[in-house]
């Protein structure tokens, strides 16, 4: 059971993306994909079961050793304790139901078969990340995911603009992978070991500050922190299925979970990144008209919060644990009622073409998912994000160090912004045109699919049952919180409709322009590295393979 979910994954990408996929078919391949995911995540409810309420972790060995140099011995083997049981629950829940809604969206795809394959590898990866004993096997789907991401988001290679994309996300995460690999090498210097327990149980004043930095780079863009998030809006290019995958339980989660696995270093980098992303990836997120961005950046600013939150201590790390897995749920959510919106209103993925939208053009279902997730990523009380989200800020207000009242600051903001620009989404969408196109988008006229229901009542399922993590002992711990501060982020919800109706007719063009271009990053990159790599690249070129290499390799005749 320990293993299946990693076989039927496997089997699964196997399949699909192999010549074997002709001889089944798109129905057969729908069938294998779906059958077998829906395996994986009963495998996954069973371990999570075993682990968490049996209190039984877990170390098998499934392909005995890899290599051994010295005292290091590398074996594939699989732990699963707390962490990776909750992981992986999320992981497979949310699989399942972006698999169920591909198999809508793009049944007419041509290449529906191998779109499924690159959706079980991605799945498959990210589950070697998180059930792997040691550094090297983590480091194993971390490639893996990344390598995946590119094909995903890359899919529609006929749009130029996916491919840039494509190309820029994984040459982004080329760099951090990079950085991570220096670090496990250090690490294995320092400590002796690549386990994760031994590596926990070493004295962490043997480790320099400077691996703890480089680390945290390593993360840092596959979680879309500050300067290195600038790959994550162009990400949005591929089908909305693989934005729902990336941006809920996959990509964007695998840095958050390596630093809760190793968050053994000087907390005030990871506090003062986390923070700033959080307020950074809200404020693009308000300036922002496309649909599916506005979703993707307010991913940037949860993932601030996550990584804020492993900056607050041993408390802070299993809020942020607590904080991704209900995270994970309502931004799936999000992403699968967009993906119905976009669909219905064909193809249009601007907010300012959709005024008047309502329940009958993107079915009642499919708005009423995006209504409560859209509530649960405001934090309205008594959903799951609330709890999770009041937590960390709550952590933020009374954890001693010299950065965390700013830091507390800076989350309110955020809170406040998230509010502002959810409910300006649903202003701009739902509730007035703004457009002023003659422009009509006629009501759906084929009852919702039976997947999507299935899709969509599998995530708000679990959107219910995280309510339960957010309120745990971890929140009930927090008692001697005032209470006017830990009414304050639902006082903030209320603040966030009154700014929301006035920003969705500001004419503070200025603001407006400088916010929506996200603070000039992408120009920054621009003008900076890449004209210089482009620079390098000619001059090695001319010189080089056009000039000495192309002259050695000629025959002289005589």
């Amino acid at each position: 059971m320990f293993c299946l979910s990693l076989l039927s994954l496997l089997l699964s990408a196997i399949v699909n993306a192999s010549p074997i996929a002709r001889s089944i078919g798109h129905r057969g391949g729908i069938i294998l994909s779906l059958s077998l995911t829906f395996v994986a995540l009963v495998a996954g409810v069973t371990v999570w079961y075993e682990v968490v309420i049996g209190d039984c972790g877990v170390y098998f060995d499934y392909l005995g050793t890899w290599f051994s140099v010295g005292t290091m011995n590398i074996v594939w083997e699989a732990y699963y304790d707390i962490f990776s049981a909750h992981m992986l629950l999320t992981v497979t829940v949310v699989s399942f139901a972006v698999h169920c809604f591909a198999v809508v969206y793009m049944k007419s795809d041509p290449h529906l078969n191998l779109f499924l394959g690159y959706l079980s590898a991605f799945t498959f990866f990210m589950v070697v990340l998180i059930s792997g004993s040691n550094m090297l096997l983590m480091f194993v789907g971390f490639e893996g995911i990344g390598v995946c991401s590119y094909l995903l988001i890359g899919y529609w290679s006929h749009r130029l603009a996916a491919s840039k994309s494509a190309l820029k996300a994984i040459v982004v995460n080329r760099i951090s992978d990079g950085l991570l690999l220096w670090s496990i090498i250090w690490l294995w210097w320092y400590t002796g070991s690549l386990e994760y327990d031994l590596i926990l149980l070493n004295d962490s004043n043997n480790i320099t500050n400077l691996l703890g930095i480089t680390i945290l780079l390593g993360c840092a863009a596959k979680s879309v922190q500050i300067v290195l998030h600038v790959w994550l809006a162009d990400s949005m290019e591929g089908p909305t299925p693989v934005s729902a995958l990336i941006h809920a339980a996959t990509l964007v989660t695998a840095g958050v979970y390596v630093m809760v696995r190793l968050s053994i270093f000087d907390n005030t980098l990871v506090l003062i990144v986390g923070s700033l992303t959080a307020i950074m990836g809200g404020i693009f997120g308000l300036f922002q008209n496309d649909l599916k961005r506005v979703i993707a950046f307010s991913t940037c600013s949860q993932l601030g919060y996550m990584m804020a939150s492993i900056g607050l201590g041993e408390l802070g790390v299993e809020a942020s644990m607590s904080h991704l897995m209900s995270h994970a749920s309502f931004k799936a959510g999000l992403f699968l009622a967009a993906g119905v919106v976009i669909t219905s209103a064909g193809g249009y993925q601007h907010i300012g073409r959709y005024g008047g939208l309502s329940g009958s053009h993107c079915t009642l279902f499919g708005y009423l998912t995006l209504l409560l997730c859209g509530l649960s990523l405001m934090g309205l009380p008594e959903t799951s994000g609330f709890y999770s989200k009041e937590t960390i800020i709550n952590i933020s207000y009374v954890y001693f160090h010299p950065f965390a009242d700013y830091a507390h600051t800076l989350l309110l903001l955020a809170a406040l912004v998230t509010c502002t620009y959810t409910v300006k989404l649903f202003i701009q969408a739902f509730c007035y045109d703004f457009s002023g196109l003659d422009f009509n988008i006629s009501p759906a006229s084929k009852p919702m699919s039976l997947l999507l229901a299935v899709a969509f009542s599998v995530l708000l399922l679990d959107i219910v049952a995280k309510v339960w993590v957010g309120t745990s002992l971890l929140s009930g711990i927090l008692f001697f919180v005032p209470w006017l501060v830990k009414t304050l982020p639902a006082g903030l919800i209320i603040a966030g409709i009154l700014t929301a109706t006035s920003a969705v007719t500001s004419q503070s063009f200025s603001i407006i322009r400088f916010n929506a271009t996200r603070w000039g990053f992408d120009q920054l990159f621009a003008r900076t590295f890449v004209v210089a790599i482009m620079d390098w690249g000619r001059i090695t070129w001319t010189a080089g393979d056009k000039g000495l290499f192309a002259v050695n390799n000629q025959k002289v005749r005589f």
